[in-house]
């Protein structure tokens, strides 16, 4: 009876904590979400006066964080450098001791030959008893030289060698400074962006805390962002590379000497659509310019597409905005760390039998124009 109670007491208590992590899990997952949401409204609530104030804090995050990357880059470039002349140094140490060694061998042969001197040699020569140990007197002498000659030869390549590397180490070590003093300029450029944004905030008196609020909202949402647009150029690429555009999406024409073809907006949109779960990606085409819109995200990129290989489109993006404040070119690029937007005809084309280049790339309005020409 005992032990049945105690086994219903550690049943009932096993349930409660299952009950308990249960109910505490779900709170815990929609409490992951609703920041964002809660973010998002807040940011598009804000009057125009606000806006500006924080397209003005943005635009300095933005250049801080360009520093920040900058700061890091050089900091890898020099610790690279350091660990190339640490190599070069010992790289030094060991042909300065081989050079060193053959010198001491060479100087060890001289005096040897000091010593015995050309009359030695050629008391040897006329000892010889028969024409054989003459002979070989000879070439014993022969290779004496041949030999002081190799190490002659040797010890004038290793001081060359040692002179290159020499040389080597003086441009690593002149380039380490000028990466140091890279370094310093940037973490210089960074501390006065820092001190002009906190003078900013501070002209901005009781508001100052509410748009440092907004700051970090709006930055909260930028990394958001990003991360989902790296998920929606992977998707982007896998929309066109599972061959969802056909051949009756690009509209082509043909005569002797080149294919036409175009792909209209509405198509294009469409198909994206149909064939993604991710935050809607619009495409605007207009004469001389591409934008992308994600609503979703208060993003737009606005550049051309440009043709980056044989067969292969790149979206080239020149600038762009985010809740309509405008990007710095480093956090556009920032946009693209995983990839670019790609249109590969290569995988449009499907089965085609003939080869072909793209020729030309024109946006319209509406829709996006390209030739191309067959390979005979």
């Amino acid at each position: 009876m005992i032990y049945n109670r105690k086994l219903s007491s550690l049943i009932a208590l096993l349930l409660l904590i299952s009950l308990t992590l249960t109910a505490v899990v779900p709170n815990r997952v929609s409490g992951e979400v609703k920041p964002i949401t809660e973010v998002q409204e807040k940011l598009e609530g804000i009057s125009e006066e606000e806006k500006a104030v924080l397209e003005i804090l943005f635009t300095l995050e933005q250049e801080m964080e360009e520093m920040e990357r900058e700061e890091s880059a050089i900091t890898k470039d020099i610790e690279a450098l350091q660990i190339e002349i640490d190599d070069m140094e010992e790289l030094l140490k060991e042909r300065q001791k081989n050079y060193d060694d053959q010198l001491d061998i060479l100087k060890k042969v001289l005096v040897g030959y000091q010593r015995k001197g050309p009359a030695s040699y050629l008391d040897t020569l006329l000892s010889a008893e028969d024409l054989r140990t003459f002979l070989e007197s000879i070439n014993m002498i022969k290779d004496l030289t041949r030999n002081v000659g190799k190490l002659l030869d040797s010890l004038e390549e290793g001081k060359k060698k040692l002179a290159e590397e020499r040389d080597r180490l003086s441009e690593k070590a002149a380039l380490l400074a000028d990466k140091k003093e890279e370094l310093q300029d940037a973490l210089m450029k960074k501390l006065e962006l820092k001190t002009k944004k906190e003078a900013y905030l501070a002209t901005l008196k009781e508001k100052s805390e509410q748009y440092q609020e907004q700051l970090s909202n709006l930055k909260q949402m930028w990394e958001d962002s990003k991360l989902q647009f790296s998920n929606i150029v992977e998707n982007f690429s896998q929309i066109i590379g599972e061959g969802n555009i056909s051949l009756s999406d690009l509209n082509l024409s043909a005569n002797l000497f080149e294919i036409k073809g175009a792909i209209y907006e509405e198509t294009f949109n469409e198909i994206l659509r149909e064939h993604s779960d991710l935050p809607g990606l619009l495409f605007h085409f207009y004469k001389d310019r591409v934008e992308i819109e994600i609503p979703e995200k208060h993003l737009v990129l606005i550049g051309t597409f440009i043709i980056a290989e044989d067969k292969v489109l790149k979206l080239e993006v020149e600038k762009g905005s985010f809740y309509e404040m405008p990007l710095e070119n480093e956090s556009i690029e920032e946009l693209f760390i995983d990839g670019y937007l790609l249109i590969d005809f290569k995988e449009l084309a499907g089965d085609m039998l003939i080869d072909f280049s793209l020729e030309t790339v024109e946006t319209k309005e509406g829709y996006l124009e390209f030739k191309i020409t067959p390979k005979l």
